[in-house]
């Protein structure tokens, strides 16, 4: 059994980067997998409850007490495991940073996670989010994932099929939510270039400078300019990123919407609104929350960035309870005018009475 160190009643909103939440009787920091079992030992004979968290960068807690165990998930590694003359398998610690780990993989001339650089938080959470931007999907990416499995305290691999992935969800977020806990995963990366993402924002970018056939550095730093230029800084004003999923809709809702607006058209004319292979529709929930006059709107403590109006942020001192009036604002708001429900990304946690 390997040894672990307990705090007690630990302060939550420090631990997020929305900077809301109450407290914690129990805190464990997860430094390796051996750790977990010992955890779980002492979790089974306590009878107490527990959450996972990681970097905090998708988490809002409860402002009350949560009388149980906070796991956080803080284990380190990047190791090349296999490199064929096509792709090299890298895996990483879920604790790892995840653009840090991209910055590598960029530095490396390897293809496939360039697109996904400047997202917030663990490398673990990339997986349970299936985090994307810019046409890419760390799903495409993923080999493997490494996890401890606490119904049977045992450490095993879950192929890429097994987890399950689809738009911004995962078997960890879903069906199996809470029973699997990510140690790490192995990534599938390309030595061979991928194409320059067709986003608008990121052709523009080019054109502007010029470049017409740039490299994956490039890319990244185009990447990273681009989010800095639309997201503030979680150090300075506390937000969770993007706050709501770009909704799916039937043919007839985006229909609709583009009858509404003529100037409109589906990508790659514009980056509004996406066909799906299905037959559906992607719409931009940013631009729905815009167009429902919401950006910049204050709540008291909480208000939408007057920048970028999928960003939601705390303007000091707010409650979890703050937050949800501003959620429900939007989400009443939106669907009153587009028919559109919207879902929350981050998940926001509410402790047992």
């Amino acid at each position: 059994m390997a040894d672990f160190k307990l705090l007690r009643n630990i302060n939550l909103a420090e631990m997020t980067t929305f900077k809301i939440g109450g407290k914690a009787d129990y805190f464990v920091n997860i430094t390796n997998s051996a750790q977990l079992t010992s955890v779980f030992l002492w979790l089974k004979e306590s009878g107490m409850p527990h959450l996972i968290i990681s970097g905090g960068s998708n988490t809002i807690f409860d402002d009350g007490t949560f009388h149980g165990l906070i796991i956080k998930m803080d284990i380190s590694e990047f190791e090349i495991i296999k490199d064929t003359d096509a792709d090299v398998f890298i895996r990483l610690g879920s604790g790892n940073n995840w653009d840090e780990d991209v910055e590598k993989v960029v530095n490396l001339g390897l293809y496939g996670i360039e697109a996904l650089s400047g997202i917030p938080g663990s490398t673990g959470a990339s997986a349970v989010q299936n985090i994307g931007a810019y046409g890419q999907e760390v799903k495409n990416t993923i080999s493997e994932v490494e996890v401890f499995d606490t119904k049977t305290t045992q450490i095993s691999s879950l192929t890429n099929a097994q987890c399950k992935f689809s738009y911004r969800d995962s078997i960890f977020k879903s069906s199996q939510k809470g029973r699997y806990i990510i140690t790490a995963i192995v990534f599938k990366l390309s030595k061979q270039p991928s194409s320059t993402p067709k986003y608008k924002d990121v052709v523009n970018y080019f054109k502007r400078s010029g470049v017409k056939s740039p490299s994956i550095i490039q890319i990244r730093n185009a990447v990273l300019d681009i989010r800095k230029r639309k997201f503030v800084d979680p150090s300075i004003a506390p937000n969770a990123g993007s706050f709501f999923k770009n909704p799916i809709v039937a043919k007839e809702i985006a229909d609709n919407i583009m009858l509404k607006y003529p100037d409109i058209k589906p990508y790659p004319d514009d980056t509004k609104i996406f066909p799906n292979p299905d037959g559906t529709y992607k719409i931009a929930a940013g631009w729905l929350i815009q167009e429902a006059g919401l950006k910049g709107k204050e709540l008291d403590k909480v208000q939408i960035d007057p920048k970028h109006a999928l960003v939601l942020e705390n303007r000091g001192g707010a409650s979890q309870k703050d937050l949800w009036e501003l959620i429900i604002k939007v989400q009443e708001d939106v669907l009153s005018k587009f028919g559109v429900s919207l879902e929350t990304e981050p998940e926001i946690i509410k402790f047992p009475n």
